[in-house]
């Protein structure tokens, strides 16, 4: 122990005048020099600039597979992540006719995603049973982050559906509600949802859901499920856009664009400002249509 000692506290009285000195030069250090900010917060939002994103048209086409595919309305210069808006069309209707529609309503801001469905012959689709709209509707979700990458956003989609599709669609969001947690129903039929199932999609995450009606039946339809809804705690809300008939057309389509900053309230993606210069600024809901008939 005698020969340990002495060598014990040399080591520790080193240290100490090893850490005098350190002290010493950080306080001159410190005379001489402005301190370094601290890095920024890691929950302060970044944003990391992609490159403008670029298409040979505003209207693509996707393969997928075990499905008749799908077609994708691209927010063209984008250079951050876009969010996704998948629009399920009516009977004996075209994906392409959807896109367009829900392209000048979102204004270009999201990628509109439409598949294309069941083919009925003469250029026509409708759907099978929901699993088949389920399973395609995927699909069509893998497709189009292979496609474009780090363009498409993470996260929650808005559903969008009209007359048949609209069948399925409200269903779909029921079993799983924090993906589509925002859901926006056109010409909707009669018999959609119960009081049970709307508290379920409260519950389980849904925020918000609007019906469009513009005939008696899914005017019904739109004014029972609001009933549901406010017992649910669901913020639903019913535009009520007069006698037009089961349609998706120019003017329903004007009447819906209005409403969807309150549908994707709360959704950063959505939030204003935060389209970049040079955005393609959206075709209205009579060119996006025209171009495809």
């Amino acid at each position: 122990m005698s020969a340990i000692l002495p060598r014990h506290r040399f080591v520790v009285g080193a240290a100490l005048l090893m850490l005098v000195a350190a002290m010493v030069g950080l306080t001159r250090l410190s005379r001489g020099r402005r301190a370094t900010p601290a890095p920024a917060s890691s929950s302060a939002a970044t944003f990391v600039e992609l490159p403008p994103l670029t298409s040979p048209s505003w209207l693509v086409d996707l393969d997928v597979s075990g499905g008749a595919g799908a077609v994708v309305a691209v927010p063209v210069g984008a250079r951050e992540p876009r969010p996704v808006l998948i629009a399920l069309h009516g009977g004996a209707d075209r994906a392409e006719w959807a896109c367009g529609t829900w392209t000048g309503i979102s204004r270009s801001r999201a990628f509109v995603l439409c598949p294309r469905g069941k083919p009925l012959g003469n250029d026509r689709f409708g759907w099978g049973k929901r699993g088949e709209v389920e399973t395609e509707l995927r699909g069509a979700l893998r497709a189009l982050k292979a496609r474009f990458g780090p363009h498409v956003a993470s996260g929650p989609v808005v559903l969008a559906a009209f007359g048949a599709g609209a069948e399925h669609a409200l269903e779909i969001a029921r079993l799983e509600p924090t993906f589509f947690s925002r859901v926006a129903l056109v010409a909707a039929g009669s018999g959609l949802g119960s009081a049970g199932s709307a508290a379920v999609y409260a519950k389980s995450g849904g925020k918000r859901v609007i019906f469009v009606v513009s005939d008696p039946q899914s005017r019904a339809a739109g004014n029972t499920y609001w009933l549901f809804a406010r017992g649910a705690g669901l913020d639903t809300k019913v535009l009520d856009l007069g006698d037009l008939g089961r349609v998706l057309d120019a003017r329903v389509a004007a009447g819906i664009s209005p409403e969807l900053p309150w549908l994707v309230a709360g959704d950063p993606l959505y939030a204003p400002g935060k389209s970049p210069e040079g955005d393609d600024p959206g075709k209205s809901p009579e060119d996006a249509l025209r171009d495809d008939r």
